[in-house]
């Protein structure tokens, strides 16, 4: 039965139902089934293309599109009068041409998975047509060295900006985080949204992070930009210095272990000698055992140096498994054996502590960080 005695179909819609080869056909308008959503395709495509030239950066696209009800169900329905079965639906072939048209204008690679940029297509009755653009997270391996104390790692209370820290140091100085600093820049030179952090251990905001610095995951939220250049200084300002090492988009599933060099100042209640202080030596490969809120952990010492003594004041250098909490190593306070305080007999406490050095193990550690592996 021939399908223009039941509906008035536009070309493409004919052809989906297996009728393109009938001659004398004339062109729907509107179209039954698609209301001539099939003739919009090049203006939509010109529109995406468009609206992607607003400074998005991508080489995957992924392209999907909600269309009316009603134009599933009156295909259907035709369908089924003609017993039609087998065949494309309208919204697949709508997305394979999108796509396609999509793909050769901009020579950019469809990808089902993993897209560097996602794009939804809304299309209401009328033909009108509405984009939402999502670009897909990237996550930066960076790195980060601190020389200048009183900046904590992690943000604390008031939040600033980087202009506002940049601005006035006397006004913001002491409510400023290095967390703030490199989120305000991430976001500045990716145009993302928001940035998560995966720190790779911590130190105390009188601490200074030197060395190759203290690697870290920074995974930004909606970049438009996400070509980052690699291997140089995205940031040295007031004590921070910022590296970018490299870009993916994925967070590793598993936490990096890593050793730190740490030098320790500490102040004891009374003068002590050198010769009381080389039983200190006796941590060198020895397994500390610490409270951590309501766990007991351990972590490997795996050498102790006394490199300097004045009086009351002596430091010490500390090559350790990461996450040793210092302060409470040194001062025992808490739960932790073996501790300074303890050896000594004598109460101890920490002045301050610098990172000098952070070395990370394992194979996905030296891909990531190649020059922080040890």
């Amino acid at each position: 039965m021939d399908l223009k005695n039941y509906e008035s179909l536009c070309k493409e819609c004919r052809i989906r139902q297996g009728f393109g080869g009938r001659k004398n056909l004339e062109e729907a308008n509107p179209c039954f089934i698609c209301n001539n959503l099939m003739n919009k395709l090049e203006t939509i495509n010109k529109a995406l293309i468009s609206k992607v030239n607003e400074g998005y950066e991508f080489r995957t696209f992924q392209i999907g599109v909600s269309l009316p009800s009603s134009y599933i169900e009156r295909e259907d329905n035709i369908r089924s009068r003609l017993r039609v079965k087998g065949r494309n639906n309208i919204k697949n072939q709508f997305l394979t041409n999108l796509r396609d048209m999509f793909k050769q204008a901009l020579n950019k690679e469809l990808d089902y998975s993993s897209p560097d940029l996602r794009i939804d297509l809304v299309i209401n009755e009328e033909n009108e047509f509405f984009f939402n653009l999502v670009p897909t997270p990237i996550v930066l391996a960076c790195k980060y060295l601190k020389k200048r104390r009183g900046i904590p790692q992690k943000q604390r209370g008031v939040a600033i900006t980087k202009a506002q820290f940049l601005q006035d140091d006397s006004k913001y100085g002491r409510f400023f985080s290095l967390e703030e600093v490199v989120s305000e820049y991430l976001k500045q030179i990716t145009s993302g949204v928001n940035v998560k952090f995966s720190w790779i251990g911590g130190e105390d905001k009188e601490s200074l992070v030197l060395g190759k610095g203290r690697p870290f995951f920074a995974e930004i939220i909606k970049p438009k930009r996400r070509i980052i250049v690699e291997h140089n200084v995205s940031l040295n300002e007031k004590g921070i210095e910022l590296f970018v090492l490299n870009a993916s988009k994925n967070l590793p599933q598993y936490p990096m272990k890593y050793v730190s060099m740490t030098r320790i100042s500490v102040i004891t209640e009374r003068l002590v000698s050198s010769k009381e202080l080389e039983c200190l030596t006796s941590l060198s490969n020895r397994t500390i055992w610490f409270r951590n809120k309501k766990r007991i952990i351990s972590r490997d010492v795996h050498s102790v140096k006394i490199v300097k003594i004045d009086g009351k004041n002596f430091e010490l250098e500390l090559i350790a498994e990461g996450g040793l909490h210092i302060k409470q190593f040194v001062g025992g306070k808490e739960y932790c054996e073996p501790n300074i305080s303890g050896l000594l007999g004598l109460k101890c406490e920490c002045l301050n502590f610098d990172i000098i050095d952070v070395w990370l193990r394992g194979q996905h550690a030296l891909e990531v960080f190649s020059d922080l592996h040890s």
